[in-house]
């Protein structure tokens, strides 16, 4: 069993936060965190999750409220036991940022839903989506670890 777990997306203000929180609900007796891959790059560094995630995330019985996005970094890396990503092009990023992460950076989609898209700026459904998307490969993970 893992007891820290850390989701990474690109800013850290849709997937990961709604990720982050609904492991935390499944798994209370792991510490699960969230960053992106460019929340520095993209200006996003502190900022709240997306309203159309927060609101999404309320169908599920989930606060994001408490989402400061921030950039994933080394320690990060080293701290978890395991790296859910979103997208598989997102396991460059997290290896640049921390080479030795690779072997336990995981696509969080593996086990059915594969690639979870980025809806950032899109529509309402497109959040749906996500988050459908993400509560079906969290519970598959759940099967796993």
């Amino acid at each position: 069993m893992f007891e820290r777990v850390l989701i990474v997306c690109t800013g850290n203000i849709c997937r990961s936060p709604f990720a982050q929180v609904m492991l935390q609900e499944l798994l209370p007796a792991v510490e699960v965190r969230s960053a992106g891959i460019a929340t520095e790059s993209s200006g996003l560094q502190g900022f709240p999750a997306e309203k159309s995630m927060i609101e999404v995330a309320k169908d599920y019985h989930l606060d994001l409220s408490a989402n400061a996005a921030r950039q994933l970094t080394r320690q990060d890396c080293h701290w978890s036991d395991v790296i859910f990503i979103m997208h598989p092009d997102q396991l460059n990023g997290v290896a640049k940022i921390s080479g030795s992460a690779r072997g336990k950076t995981f696509l969080l989609g593996q086990w059915d839903q594969g690639t979870i898209e980025d809806p950032f700026g899109k529509s309402l459904s497109e959040y749906q989506t996500a988050a459908r998307q993400i509560n079906a490969a969290c519970q598959a993970w759940l099967k796993k670890i």
